[in-house]
């Protein structure tokens, strides 16, 4: 059974490493970083499975909107509202 992920800081270290670890085994991962571009290659290479966004710093509940941000993109297509 695969799981969702939400990994802050996909983008280098033992996030890159999370974030690559649960790709591969199938997993679904919303991750985010400072730098979109840094993300690009896992964009490419998961195209249904990872989702992108960036990390905001400022604000209150700005995790909470990343990750539901990515629940929605990750959702399977017949739970997804149109």
């Amino acid at each position: 059974m695969s799981k969702t992920w939400f990994i802050t800081g996909a983008s280098k270290g033992f996030g890159r490493e999370w974030t690559e670890a649960a790709l591969e085994r199938g997993d679904s991962v919303a991750g985010t970083a400072r730098k979109l571009e840094t993300l690009d290659a896992l964009v490419e290479k998961y195209p249904d499975t990872f989702f992108a966004d960036p990390a905001r710093r400022h604000g209150p509940g700005c995790g909470f909107r990343s990750r539901a941000k990515g629940s929605r993109a990750l959702r399977p297509a017949r739970y997804r509202h149109q």
